[in-house]
């Protein structure tokens, strides 16, 4: 599999994670991603709306981008989320928005792999040219 696949893949995967994610999220009760203190991800429905946002935008890049447009577009969307990262990290109701489901430890890890992966994939997936030498 070459490195342009790999980031088209990826970008699916993420996608298809963050959509489910933020769907999974107005099932009231689960344990991985609701309103409920217990849960792994607290979110309510602006973060949930924000994760089916991304899921298709990751979706789209996915599906309809390809070469350097899609490396490109990939490294974009890890930038997007280590923004979020960081932003998160410096106030985890993202300034009132996600108030009664701010961020924790999970979110955190969760979208600085989003981020760095994404960027990592999606540099690899540029397309580039080596010069080696000639053989004689």
């Amino acid at each position: 599999m070459d490195n342009a696949t790999t980031a088209r893949y990826w970008m699916i995967v993420v996608g298809v994670a963050l959509l489910g994610a933020g769907l999974l999220g107005f099932v009231a009760g689960n344990p991985i991603a609701s309103s409920d203190p217990n849960a792994i991800f607290r979110v309510n429905a602006a973060h949930n709306l924000v994760h089916i946002i991304s899921g298709l935008l990751a979706l789209g890049i996915g599906y309809g981008l390809r070469g350097e447009t899609l490396a490109n577009a990939t490294i974009g969307f890890g930038v997007l989320y280590a923004l979020v990262f960081a932003l998160v990290v410096i106030d985890p109701s993202l300034f009132g928005l996600f108030g009664d489901a701010p961020a924790n430890a999970a979110d955190h890890v969760l979208h600085l792999a989003i981020a760095v992966v994404s960027i990592a994939v999606g540099y690899m997936a540029r397309e580039r040219t080596v010069n080696r030498p000639q053989r004689a």
